[in-house]
């Protein structure tokens, strides 16, 4: 149930972000639209990546989201579904790892002489904790200032870019900054906090806390109808090109 709850807490950030979040990881390509994720393997049997955006550079970008240590049996597995989708799409495909886990991995299955465009792209979420800019939306909020959707990310994003031991008081203090920008209405689109469910179910433990925790997102709508709203709505198509304007 754990990699689930993370699973699906990425997938819907993935979706609902789009562009912006491509971009929050530093990829340099422009999506279009999600790709199928289903590969049919030599073998006859059917495997799944995580989430494939095709993008106008003729890439697709494999996102692959890793909540364990990452070892050599991962980066081999990851490969061979890049090896699946190059075949199966007939275009070039770049694999980006994204880990939570907070310790680096010292594995390397790759010669140097290898092009970049081999070797997967590995990005360890808490080199993105910017302590400077949290502080700086929440004066923010604080001064009743708009948010802009790449800040509302950040926050959503936030959780996961501590050490598991940290993640619970990440996630009180992200749905206490969201319910002071929707008392002041500092951001327009509520649909864009659906991540953060997944995160209060994986690490808040107390029943109680849950329900004021998912309420304070999504007001008085089950949690479960919202998220097949969103996901049934087009917001897939509408997420990549809200990171485009």
């Amino acid at each position: 149930m754990q990699h689930q709850n993370i699973d699906k807490f990425f997938k819907v950030s993935a979706i609902l972000f789009g562009q912006v979040f491509v971009d929050f990881f530093g990829l340099n390509y422009n999506v279009i639209r999600l790709y199928r994720n289903e590969l049919n393997t030599f073998k006859g049997s059917d495997l799944f990546t995580d989430l494939v955006f095709e993008t106008r550079e003729g890439i697709l970008l494999n996102f692959e989201f890793q909540d364990k240590k990452l070892k050599k049996e991962h980066l081999k597995k990851y490969m061979d579904y890049k090896v699946h989708l190059q075949c199966q799409s007939g275009k070039p495909v770049v694999t980006v790892i994204i880990c939570t886990y907070h310790i680096k991995s010292d594995v390397y299955i790759y010669d140097e002489t290898e092009t970049s465009l081999l070797k997967p792209i590995i990005h360890y979420l808490t080199e993105n904790y910017d302590e400077v800019k949290y502080l700086t939306i929440k004066n923010k909020i604080n001064n009743e200032l708009k948010l802009s959707l790449r800040e509302i990310q950040f926050l959503v994003l936030l959780p996961f870019m501590t050490s598991k031991k940290f993640r619970l008081n990440k996630i009180r203090d992200v749905c206490n900054l969201i319910e002071k920008i929707k008392d002041k209405k500092l951001f327009d689109d509520e649909k864009y906090y659906l991540p953060l469910i997944s995160a209060i179910h994986q690490y808040v433990s107390d029943e109680t806390e849950q329900k004021n925790l998912i309420k304070v997102l999504t007001m008085n709508m089950p949690a479960d109808e919202i998220y097949e709203k969103v996901m049934n709505s087009g917001i897939y198509e509408q997420g990549l090109e809200q990171g485009l304007e």
